[in-house]
């Protein structure tokens, strides 16, 4: 079990840093170290519809002490694919990690990214889309990261990869703090499927991941993601990706678990042809509470970008769902839709849908539509008149109401687990 360490100074985090990570190159430590000196000045997230003051995250240990103990063996949950990387980091620790010897001779490189600090790539892009002193998260999580993936894909690799990683953590652990990059080269296909988990039980916990893609011309990434962390856990998520030329970046997001969770996933259109879609599925119960952002930022012209997200929530459970789509001066003949639907299963549940649409440029398409409502009380009536329960009754809807967008996943593996955590969320 690891030990929690309180840390009050800057003096004092520094000292871990130098202490813990001095067999990483210079400038990473240099990184660490600069952003370990705006953690006590940086305030946390300012979040206008999610305040954070009475949650007393300053309470949380972010520090384990034993480092150094070895993470228990655990079986992936897994499918067959010859061109497949695994990678899972159990507690901040490494604990399991395959890459097909194929792909290693193709360039490929797939590997925990504080073991790739040497590769030029991660120098020169590590903090390029995701700021380290956006925040106080930000700057902890550039203070202290120590489990993430870094993917390499050279340029026009004809092979399609498939990458999955999973991260959980136990009992004892008080804060977990990851950073992933990945580079998709030019004309390249990769399929990414993140898992996030903690056991039940566990103490209060934070944990905030940094993730930075970067989709050459004419690759493809699609990107999908599933949180299931405790009711003990608040978790801050941020997600950034640029798009090259006749590139497309898709996000699969399905967020069901944490106390608290912040999330946000970012595209940044940057040349002409450029492509996104963004698809969210969140499910709140209980007291939980659900603050999501996505962004299309359009910077070049004749990009496009489809944003949808559907949740459900039931219970005390509240969620705030962001859309932005800015398209800038000099994005012609661009395209951005976005479409937020929340179906509401009790009067004490509340949803705030709010799109945006910043338009710097006349000819371009841009549309937006939001809802946020209780289940017609009449569909419910309808089904029970064929014979069906009401429990029942309502589980067909919520069904009915969130396929058009998990069926849209593309990896059995991360779709079959959205439906497991949906099912699980009805019954709470």
């Amino acid at each position: 079990m690891a030990h929690t360490a309180s840390v009050s100074s800057v003096d004092q985090l520094k000292e871990i840093i130098e202490t813990r990570y001095d067999r990483e190159p210079e400038w990473s430590l240099t990184r660490r170290i600069v952003a370990a000196e705006n953690v006590f000045s940086l305030d946390w997230p300012h979040l206008e519809r999610t305040p954070l003051k009475k949650r007393k995250l300053e309470d949380i240990p972010f520090w384990e002490a034993n480092l150094d103990d070895a993470p228990p063996a655990r079986l992936m949950v897994r499918d067959d694919d010859p061109n497949a990387v695994w990678l899972r980091f159990e507690n901040n620790q490494l604990s399991h990690w395959e890459v097909g010897a194929a792909l290693h001779q193709r360039g490929v490189i797939a590997a925990p990214l504080a073991e790739s600090l040497t590769h030029p790539f991660v120098r020169a892009h590590l903090g390029e889309l995701v700021v380290d002193t956006a925040d106080k998260v930000s700057a902890l999580t550039a203070s202290l990261w120590r489990s993430g993936v870094f993917l390499y894909l050279p340029d026009n690799l004809d092979t399609p990869v498939m990458l999955t990683v999973e991260y959980h953590a136990n009992a004892g652990v008080r804060a977990l703090f990851i950073r992933n990059l990945i580079c998709a080269g030019k004309g390249t296909q990769v399929t990414v499927s993140e898992r996030l988990t903690t056991d039940e039980g566990l103490e209060k916990v934070l944990l905030s991941e940094e993730t930075e893609i970067f989709v050459g011309d004419d690759a493809e990434v699609d990107y999908g993601a599933i949180q299931l962390c405790s009711l003990a856990v608040n978790s801050f998520i941020r997600r950034h990706g640029q798009i090259g030329t006749n590139g497309k970046l898709v996000w699969h997001i399905g967020e069901f678990g944490s106390n608290l969770a912040v999330s946000e996933q970012v595209s940044h259109l940057a040349q002409p042809g450029a492509r996104t879609e963004s698809v969210t599925v969140f499910f709140g119960a209980k007291q939980q509470h659900q603050d999501y952002t996505a962004k299309s930022l359009h910077h070049a012209p004749h990009t496009q970008s489809n944003m949808v997200a559907r949740g459900v929530m039931k219970g005390k459970a509240r969620s705030i769902f962001t859309g932005v789509t800015h398209i800038e001066s000099g994005a012609k003949g661009s395209d951005g839709r976005q479409r937020e639907q929340t179906l509401m299963l009790s009067d004490e549940a509340r949803a705030d849908a709010i799109p945006s649409l910043i338009i710097d440029e006349r000819d371009v398409y841009a549309a937006h539509a939001a809802s946020a409502g209780p289940v017609d009380k009449s569909w419910i009536f309808y089904l029970m008149s064929r014979g069906l329960s009401e429990s029942e009754a309502v589980r067909l809807i919520v069904h009915g109401f969130l396929a058009p967008v998990i069926d849209s996943i593309s990896r059995p593996l991360l779709r079959d687990a959205v439906w497991d955590a949906v099912e699980r969320k009805i019954q709470e």
